[in-house]
């Protein structure tokens, strides 16, 4: 029988995941941005969906990272745990 090593990796590596999503996401903002205000209609409408795209933006922002911010980082998984408890059934109940 084929034995796997105990194999286990720390969460900190979905939070790489998550700051490159954050960096392509900041990066696509910009970009929206700089096209309503470059090509858009000047006037109280766009500068109104500006501003709610900027402020949504920075609450969704601020709301992960105080969610984020207590989570212990360096906590492994350990992924030898994860095989032997799988049972090969992706969706439980349906």
């Amino acid at each position: 029988m084929f034995d796997l090593p105990s194999i286990s990796f720390p969460v900190g590596i979905l939070l790489i995941i998550f700051i490159a999503y954050m960096v392509f996401y900041v990066a696509y903002s910009f970009f929206n941005i700089y096209h309503l205000v470059r090509y858009g209609i000047y006037g109280f409408g766009l500068y109104l969906i500006v501003t709610v795209f900027t402020g949504g933006t920075i609450l969704l922002v601020g709301a992960s990272t105080l969610m984020l911010i207590n989570f212990d980082w360096s906590a492994p998984i350990n992924i030898t745990d994860n095989i032997d408890n799988y049972d090969g059934d992706l969706f439980p109940g349906l």
